[in-house]
């Protein structure tokens, strides 16, 4: 299956800025983990292993069916309040086939939401607002759309986003989806940008059980904010898309440029 991945315009150029964020933590993660090998050897098998799963029953099943008891943990979270995560591990020991005690280094929650058929757009006034939103990063894995998505959110507001994953399916193997984002008038401009600060988080949308074929062509559609240069103009708005392959039990790893994330004010 094609990549979801990063592409030019599906994704904003604040995703430079990011870069050189997540470049840093990258680093720092290579440097203690090269310093835990130097100084003494153990037995982990692998270092830094970055997934998204579900959490049931205290344990964490991988989308890729692996299962993760947490053994020990150096980051803020309790994944008892968590549905679904996502997570920077270090994989102790194998203790069954694919089942294995962890060593948690990020974890953060991720939003999931059911997609939305178009027609109940028109039952839903919620639902046809479309306010600009970014898609920072895009994967499938586990049934799931994957997506680090961002927006500016105005400085000390409770009032919460609305975000929905909009589709149709009007031809056999052909499926188009919507990303909706409903500000709720919180949208800024050139006079009230400085009273906006750029938030981000993660969702997850499934669609396994939504595609009826094993194969299909799938369109993901935004409205989002034009990119200029190195970063973004607030006050210029595009449309646009890209079509990707998708195939039933396709997976795709998690970015490696995994932060954790306090949970953005969306629902």
């Amino acid at each position: 299956m094609q990549r979801f991945g990063k592409n030019p315009h599906l994704i904003s150029g604040l995703e430079t800025i990011y870069m050189k964020k997540a470049l840093g933590i990258l680093i720092s993660l290579a440097i203690i983990a090269t310093a835990s090998v130097s100084c003494k050897k153990d037995d982990t098998l692998r270092y830094n292993n970055a997934t998204m799963g579900n959490v049931r029953d205290g344990l964490i099943i991988s989308d890729q069916g692996n299962t993760f008891s947490v053994l020990e943990q150096n980051c803020p979270g309790d994944i008892n309040e968590m549905d679904r995560v996502l997570l920077v591990c270090d994989v102790l020991k194998e203790t069954a086939e694919a089942k294995y005690d962890v060593r948690l280094n990020v974890l953060t929650s991720v939003l999931t939401k059911v997609p939305v058929a178009a027609e109940t757009i028109e039952e839903d006034s919620e639902l046809a607002v479309e306010d600009p939103i970014i898609i920072q990063d895009l994967w499938y894995s586990g049934g799931y759309i994957n997506m680090l998505i961002a927006m500016p959110v105005k400085r000390s507001s409770e009032t919460k986003h609305l975000i929905n994953l909009i589709y149709e399916n009007k031809e056999e193997g052909k499926y188009d989806f919507t990303l909706r984002h409903n500000a709720y008038t919180e949208v800024p401009d050139e006079d009230t940008e400085s009273e906006y600060v750029m938030g981000r988080g993660y969702v997850s949308f499934p669609i396994a059980d939504l595609i009826k074929e094993d194969k299909a062509k799938i369109k993901i559609s935004i409205k989002t904010y034009k990119t200029v240069g190195m970063g973004i103009s607030l006050s210029e708005i595009e449309e646009v898309s890209k079509e990707y392959d998708w195939k039933r039990g396709g997976y795709e790893h998690a970015p490696k440029d995994i932060e954790a994330k306090s949970p953005m004010n969306i629902r």
